[in-house]
């Protein structure tokens, strides 16, 4: 029992909690009127979304074990100084990947495929001999589609993907993108040791720092546009101005300050944050705009903005 806890607590559940996000918004969005089987399904999701990123964090640090090794950042937190060896963290994290795998062929076959989708993204972007994660340009085009198909694994649990679904996922993308760039910069001096090939390494921190800003005002503007053509409830507007205007000051208060390795952890504390926000304010205004009326036991259905998206849940999850 005690191996057990010492190889659990090599999970990095802060980490897979933060990557919940994407899928749970778009499970919201596409989910309709709660019911009791509604929230069975979503538990069940719940768990093999964690297995899935669970596995991707643990297989990752396995990969990158060597290099971890020798960041004097990361070393003491590292599997081995936990007395893990890298065989039993590879098991742990495969174990995951057939858990979670296993419990997504329950949930019907778009959403399995998906899943598998993103489980071969994570081999691509850390297995040795791929290891797209050194290759610039490229470790940013795994996490950009990555993050497109993290928020459709959630909403194809309850509804058919849609033109409205494929815009929202393409804001979640550029996240995740950006996302990755920030922790590339904060990365840039042991990743540079290592010659690890980022695009923080090859292009600089600030170039780099410079483009993810801009992608990440591209999420706040391009959720505004989504509530004025009516995609997203417009109670979500000056929000997502307001939180821009705050990201836009960190950015500027970091980049004045430099780009140490402290500060731009900081940083990315300080907007995951306004995410989190962004986040809960969504499902709120989801919730607020949803018209119940008329709906029948059989279906899922929820009027944002004034538009009708009716699915039946059985067939779904019977598919």
């Amino acid at each position: 029992m005690k191996r057990v806890r010492r190889l659990l607590s090599c999970v990095r559940y802060r980490e897979v909690m933060i990557l919940q996000g994407a899928p749970v918004m778009g499970g919201l969005l596409a989910m309709g009127e709660p019911t009791a089987f509604k929230g069975a399904t979503g538990s069940v999701f719940l768990l093999a979304n964690f297995c899935l990123v669970a596995h991707m964090w643990s297989f990752n640090d396995w990969a990158d074990r060597h290099a971890d090794g020798q960041d004097a950042r990361k070393a003491t937190h590292t599997f081995t100084r936990k007395g893990v060896s890298p065989s039993s963290i590879l098991s742990l994290s495969l174990c995951l990947m057939l858990a979670g795998l296993t419990l997504f062929a329950l949930l019907g076959s778009t959403t399995f495929a998906i899943a598998v989708g993103i489980t071969v993204l994570g081999f691509i972007y850390s297995l040795p001999g791929l290891h797209a994660k050194s290759i610039v340009v490229l470790s940013s085009l795994v996490h950009l589609v990555g993050g497109f198909l993290h928020f459709l694994l959630g909403y194809s649990l309850f509804a058919p993907i849609d033109a409205d679904a494929m815009q929202i996922a393409t804001i979640f993308a550029l996240v995740f993108t950006a996302g990755h760039g920030v922790q590339e910069i904060q990365d840039h001096d042991a990743d540079r040791r290592a010659k690890v090939w980022t695009n923080a390494v090859v292009f600089g921190k600030r170039a780099v720092f410079g483009a993810t800003l801009a992608a990440f005002l591209a999420v706040y503007g391009s959720l505004s546009l989504l509530t004025a053509t009516g995609v997203i409830p417009p109670q979500l507007g000056p929000i997502c101005l307001v939180l821009g205007v705050l990201h836009l000051f960190l950015a500027s208060r970091v980049l004045q300050a430099g780009l140490s390795f402290e500060r731009v952890q900081r940083y990315r504390a300080g907007y995951r944050t306004l995410f989190a926000v962004l986040g809960l304010s969504l499902g709120v205004c989801v919730f607020a705009s949803r018209d119940t009326t008329n709906s029948s036991p059989d279906e899922s259905r929820y009027r944002v903005q004034g538009v009708d998206k009716g699915q039946i849940l059985a067939e779904r999850v019977a598919r």
